[in-house]
């Protein structure tokens, strides 16, 4: 969240705050904050603290370890529970930069993001390139024109 990769993989504990400002969207500054919650269930009584009031949701496997794909149903089963069932939400499957171990063909999570009714992109963490900042740039233009519904 931070436009840095590191290679000392430390799993998030609790939740990790990051706030953008001075981000430009259709011509409007707009602060973001976003929020990577710790996926382990003793954690699920503080990811639903910060999924009350979310306009948007972010939801992340990793191409290379199929069983997390599967766990993206019962976090966003958890998420709308919280934030609401008409809430923005992408599915991104993550590591491309590992195809040679992809175990989550691109497919599959395609056909995923579309029962979830949601946009799809696989991205690289690691490299990040133009995919990531689109990803939020959309997913913050959609949260815009649902709140001005």
């Amino acid at each position: 969240m931070s436009n840095t990769f590191s290679e000392d993989y430390l799993p998030t504990l609790g939740v990790d705050i990051t706030v953008k400002r001075g981000v430009i969207v259709d011509a409007k500054p707009i602060r973001i904050v976003l929020m990577d919650t710790a996926g382990e269930e003793k954690f699920g009584s503080l990811r639903k603290t910060y999924f009350e009031g979310s306009l948007g949701c972010v939801a992340v496997y990793d191409i290379t370890r199929p069983e997390t794909l599967k766990d993206l149903d019962r976090w966003l089963k958890e998420y709308r529970r919280v934030a609401g069932d008409d809430k923005v939400v992408s599915v991104i499957g993550n590591k491309i930069d590992l195809a040679g171990r992809r175990a989550v063909p691109e497919k599959d999570g395609r056909r995923y993001a579309r029962t979830q009714g949601s946009d799809f992109y696989e991205a690289s963490a690691k490299f990040g390139g133009k995919v990531i900042p689109r990803i939020f740039y959309n997913l913050v233009q959609k949260v815009l024109r649902d709140i001005s519904k």
